[in-house]
C-alpha cells in the first residue's frame, strides 16, 4: 500500500455518503525527513549565531560553505556538534546524518594555519553583530619584530610638523642653521617616537635608544644640537624620559607588560623588594595584552578546559593548539609576574610540556623557529666540537672512534661527488688512500673549517 491518505466512499442512501480516511505511515525517522534545520553556531566563547536553513545540506562540506556565506567567514575550519546521546559532549561532525533532528548546536573549530576572520567588506565594524575572530585579536597583541631594526624607522609626524622639518632641512643644507623647535613640535615628535619604540620593545637598552636619536637627526639634520659631540645627546635623554612617561600612561590603561612592574605595598605597609621585570634577550612578546573580549575569568575558563582536554585518552590536538594560543597572554603573565615553580607550571599548563607546544611557545615569545635557530647555532660549533671529540677519542672508547671514522668516510664521499659536479678529474683534486690508512685527527676539522 502506498503511503499517504486514501479516500474510500460508502453509499448509505440517496445523496448521502460516508468517507473513510485510511493513512499508512512508517515510523522510521531521519534528518532528511525534516524540511528545515535550525542551528546555533558557536564562533567563540563570546560569540554565537542563530542560523535557519530551509533544507538539510547534502554533505558536511556543503554545510561549511553555507555557514561561510551566511556568517561571512573567511578561512578554513571544521565543525563539532553537541551530541545529546552523550550528554551534549562535543563530537566531530563527519556526516550530516550524525546531526540531531530539527535543531543542533555547532562549534566552529578554526584552523590556525589560515586567517579566519569575519568579512569586513559587508559588515560594519560598528555593528552589534560584528566581532573580530579571536585569531585576529591574538595576533594584534603580539609583536613580530625579533631584532632591533637598524637603522630605526622614524615614524611620520603630523602634516604641519613634517612640512616644517622639510623646509628646515633645505635651510640647513644651505646655511647649516638648525631649526628652533617649539614645545608643541617637540611633544609631537617625542610622542610619535615613543609609541613607535614601544611597538618594537617596551624596555629598550641604552644603545638602542641611541640608535633612535641618531636616526632622527640623520633623517632631519636640522634637529642636530649645536655644541653636542654627537648632535643628538639631548634628543636621546628626551626620548628616554618620554618613553618612561608613555609606559606610565599604558600602566594606567591596563597594559600587562608594564603592569607587572608596578610597585606593590607589603603587608606591613612598607615597600616590598622591587625588581624590574624586563624581557630577556631575544624575547619579543614578554607579557602581551589579553585578546579582545577576554579577561582573567574567561581565560581561566579556557585554561580549565585545556587541562580537561589534556586528561582525555584521545586528545583533540586542534582544540589544544587553539586554546594554547588563546591563553598565551595569561600564561606569560603568570610566569613573569608570579615566577612559579616548574611543578606548578606543569600542573596548570600540562600541554606546555609537549614537544610541539614547546616549539610553538618559543615562536610566540621570540618570533623565531626553535629547531631552525638551534640547528643554525649548532652548525657554528661543529669545528670546535670535532676538535673536542678527537682529543677525547681514546677516553671515550671504540664507539666514539667508530663514529668519527664514519664521519670521515662521509666527508670523503661528499668530496668525490664534488668532482663530478664540477666536471673535474677526481685524480687531480683528491688522492685516494688505502683503506687501512687512518685519517689524522685534523682531517675532518680542516674540511669543516
Amino acid at each position: 500500500m502506498e503511503k499517504g491518505p486514501h479516500l474510500q466512499p460508502y453509499g448509505i442512501g440517496v445523496n448521502c455518503f460516508l468517507i473513510r480516511f485510511d493513512y499508512s505511515f512508517s515510523p522510521t525517522f531521519s534528518l532528511s525527513s525534516f524540511q528545515t534545520l535550525l542551528l546555533r553556531v558557536v564562533l567563540s566563547s563570546r560569540e554565537a549565531r542563530r542560523v535557519q536553513l530551509p533544507e538539510v545540506p547534502a554533505s558536511v562540506g556543503q554545510l561549511i560553505d553555507i555557514l561561510k556565506e551566511r556568517l561571512e567567514l573567511r578561512g578554513d575550519f571544521s565543525l563539532q556538534f553537541e551530541d545529546p546521546e552523550f550528554g551534549n559532549a562535543l563530537c566531530n561532525l563527519m556526516a550530516i546524518s550524525e546531526l540531531p533532528a530539527e535543531r543542533a548546536v555547532l562549534h566552529i573549530m578554526w584552523d590556525l594555519s589560515s586567517s579566519s576572520v569575519f568579512s569586513q567588506d559587508t559588515v560594519s565594524v560598528h555593528s552589534e553583530d560584528f566581532r573580530p575572530s579571536w585569531t585576529d585579536s591574538i595576533q594584534m597583541n603580539l609583536r613580530h619584530v625579533s631584532e632591533w631594526p637598524s637603522p630605526f624607522p622614524i615614524p611620520k609626524f603630523s602634516y604641519d610638523v613634517e612640512l616644517k622639518l622639510c623646509k628646515a632641512n633645505v635651510t640647513y643644507e644651505k646655511s647649516k642653521k638648525g631649526l628652533a623647535v617649539t614645545r608643541d613640535m617637540k611633544m609631537e615628535i617625542l610622542d610619535k617616537i615613543a609609541a613607535a619604540v614601544f611597538e618594537i620593545k617596551g624596555y629598550p637598552e641604552k644603545d638602542e635608544l641611541e640608535s633612535v636619536a641618531s636616526a632622527l637627526v640623520l633623517k632631519y639634520p636640522c634637529l642636530k644640537e649645536p655644541g653636542s659631540i654627537t648632535g643628538y645627546e639631548g634628543w636621546k635623554a628626551s626620548i628616554k624620559y618620554k618613553l618612561g612617561n608613555y609606559r606610565s600612561k599604558l600602566r594606567r590603561a591596563g597594559c600587562n607588560e608594564v603592569n607587572v612592574n608596578r610597585k606593590r605595598k607589603g603587608g606591613d605597609g612598607e615597600d616590598s623588594p622591587f625588581t624590574l621585570k624586563k624581557p630577556k634577550r631575544g624575547e619579543v612578546n614578554d607579557v602581551p595584552d589579553y585578546p579582545q573580549h577576554h579577561d582573567d575569568s574567561t581565560l581561566e575558563e579556557e585554561r580549565v578546559a585545556l587541562v580537561n582536554e589534556m586528561q582525555k585518552k584521545q586528545k583533540n590536538m586542534t582544540v589544544i593548539r587553539q586554546k594554547m594560543a588563546l591563553t598565551f597572554s595569561l600564561r606569560r603573565r603568570e610566569v613573569v609576574e608570579c615566577q612559579p615553580l616548574v611543578s606548578k607550571v606543569q600542573e596548570r599548563w600540562p600541554a606546555l610540556f609537549s614537544s610541539e607546544e614547546i616549539a610553538k611557545e618559543f615562536h610566540r615569545i621570540t618570533s623565531k623557529d626553535l629547531l631552525g635557530t638551534f640547528n643554525a647555532s649548532l652548525g657554528k660549533l661543529v669545528p670546535g666540537l670535532l676538535k673536542l671529540y678527537w682529543s677525547k677519542k681514546g677516553a671515550l672508547g671504540e664507539k666514539m672512534e667508530d663514529l668519527l671514522d664514519k664521519l670521515d668516510e662521509q666527508v670523503s664521499e661528499v668530496l668525490l661527488c664534488l668532482t663530478f659536479l664540477e666536471e673535474y678529474e677526481y685524480t687531480s683534486l683528491i688522492r685516494e688512500t688505502e683503506k687501512d690508512v687512518s685519517f689524522s685527527k685534523n682531517t675532518l676539522v680542516d674540511v669543516c673549517q
